[in-house]
């Protein structure tokens, strides 16, 4: 039977459809009562200091179970065989040179685990056109490899990553060194300074990949990969992310009526969320954000922040008389 075919009689079936429902919140609900799970995250809970070093040490004690682990693949793979339109309970997590599970998730702590596949690493390295790039993802993440493929890594560095980030000091970042990498062996890559690239690889990799959250560095940095210069920067923050997607949303919409709540989120810890905001306030109602982008200029914490305020201020609005009605933006 093709793939077309088993799928239509799938479609037509409800029964079938149940039934393959069924077995994946079956599934989801057995492993999110294991020990495996449960223990884990009730200790992520009980630490009175949830540093990175301390949610690392409990990520390598979940990796150490990997009999469990082996089991929970076993039962996947027996699952998909039984029924094809069985879809494992976890996330999937997938790029141009790796695919994966996310095993667990918790805001302090991810586990997935994954395969970067020696074609797909070479595809990337055969077929790249144009400037690449190396990142820094300003989080802390440890690598288990339980195959490493015989793969050989560059390791990079570049200025750390603070709340008091500048992109003009942001500088250049350097090769640390290269070597292969074993299986069994462990690394751990400090995004807020720390990046590696995988330079070859012989055969499939099999990893545990941990992402630990406390700590981290606001921001993710990306270098040129030819000149290594610092050519842009991302937030690592979720919350503010949805913070600035939502705002550009209201003002899309014209919701001056939203203006208020919108102003209320100026006090972002973020100083790039800040900004963000303060534009999307300046193409709302230029007249309404111009108090706040005043006390931006002479007051935020940022430098950059501040400077950017105060142009703003004398290319658009210092140098002009205020006109009746609304005052306009020329930005």
């Amino acid at each position: 039977m093709i793939a077309g075919a088993a799928l239509a009689a799938w479609l037509a079936d409800p029964e079938s459809q149940k039934r393959s429902y069924a077995a994946v919140e079956d599934c989801a609900r057995r492993w999110s009562r294991k020990p495996l799970m449960t223990e884990l995250e009730r200790m992520l809970a009980a630490l009175p200091d949830p540093t990175s070093a301390a949610v690392l040490d409990l990520a390598r004690g979940f990796m150490d179970k990997s009999d469990e682990v082996a089991a929970l693949m076993e039962e996947l793979i027996a699952a998909s065989a039984k029924d094809p339109f069985f879809r494992p309970p976890f996330h999937p997590m997938s790029s141009e040179v790796h695919n994966g599970l996310l095993l667990f998730h918790n805001p302090a702590l991810s586990i997935a685990l994954g395969v970067s596949g020696a074609d797909m690493v070479a595809a990337k390295k055969t077929t790249a056109r144009g400037a690449s790039s190396i990142n820094f993802s300003g989080v802390t993440t440890m690598f288990r490899y339980l195959k490493a493929g015989g793969a050989t890594i560059s390791f990079w560095e570049a200025p750390p990553i603070t709340h008091s980030f500048l992109a003009s000091q942001a500088g250049e970042c350097r090769l640390t060194g290269r070597r292969r990498i074993e299986d069994g062996e462990e690394i751990v890559i400090d995004g807020r300074y720390q990046s590696f690239i995988i330079e070859h690889v012989l055969s499939d990799m099999l990893y545990f990949q941990a992402m630990v959250r406390p700590d981290a560095a606001p921001l993710a940095a990306e270098y040129d990969s030819k000149t290594l210069a610092f050519i842009g920067a991302s937030s690592t923050d979720e919350a503010s992310s949805r913070v600035q997607m939502m705002v550009s949303l209201l003002r899309t919409m014209e919701r001056e009526d939203a203006l208020p709540l919108i102003e209320e989120s100026l006090e972002s810890p973020h100083f790039y969320t800040r900004w963000h905001i303060m534009r999307e306030l300046l193409a709302m109602d230029a007249d309404a954000a111009l108090p706040a982008l005043r006390r931006m200029a002479a007051n935020d914490a940022h430098p950059e922040v501040r400077a950017a305020a105060q142009q703003t201020l004398e290319l658009f609005f210092e140098d002009e008389a205020p006109p009746l009605g609304k005052l306009k933006c020329r930005a």
